[in-house]
């Protein structure tokens, strides 16, 4: 069942945000021209804990990023949007808003091409 709805205009005029609330999800909703061509973000709650997914104006899964206290934290990852199968592009782990762990970026057939390590937003190891 939706809730209130808000929608705001920014001032360029050609894009606007519509949030509302579905079950336990909210559902953000960024438009672009027209009322068919916008990016969707569903935002999973429990606690303080907070799971953001990001979708494509077509429906394809582009990122997936958690929170905590409004801090990222835990694992991020970014999807290959062109391949529309679920193929990472780019993983990052943070902790208390910081990268803090590998971060790995993949070519389109899945072979890491680049591994770095962060310590508290710090590079590390290349």
């Amino acid at each position: 069942m939706k809730e209130k709805q808000k929608i705001t205009k920014f001032p360029s005029g050609n894009k606007k945000t519509e949030t509302y609330k579905e079950d336990n999800t909210f559902v953000t909703k960024h438009f672009y021209d027209a009322k068919d061509a916008y990016v969707k973000e569903l935002t999973y709650l429990k606690d303080s804990a907070k799971e953001v997914k990001h979708y494509t104006a077509k429906g394809v899964l582009s990122k997936v990023e958690h929170f905590i206290d409004g801090k990222r934290e835990g694992q991020e990852i970014k999807y290959f949007i062109s391949k529309a199968d679920g193929s990472m592009k780019s993983t990052k782990t943070y902790a208390k808003g910081k990268l803090d762990g590998e971060k790995l970026t993949y070519n389109e057939n899945g072979e890491v091409i680049k591994r770095e390590i962060f310590k508290d937003g710090k590079l590390i190891k290349q």
